[in-house]
């Protein structure tokens, strides 16, 4: 008898183990998950910012090569 039970606490011992690890390695997808979409977020940011200073720093070449000086 003592057997049996010993055998069926370990059963649930290790049901209880196989659960705990799979909660953990879902908390681990999810943090890597959210670390991802931070990631995306700040890159397309920085793409946007980069676009609309690439615009600007185009916008002003274009107008200071009119002001330039004629050549002699």
């Amino acid at each position: 008898m003592t057997r049996l039970i010993v055998a069926v606490l370990s059963v649930v011992l290790l049901a209880l183990l196989a659960l705990a690890g799979v909660w953990l390695l879902g908390q681990l997808l999810t943090g890597l998950g959210a670390l991802i979409v931070g990631v995306a977020s700040v890159l397309g940011g920085l793409l946007k910012f980069l676009l609309a200073a690439s615009v600007v720093c185009g916008v002003v070449y274009f107008v200071a090569s009119g002001w330039r000086r004629p050549h002699a």
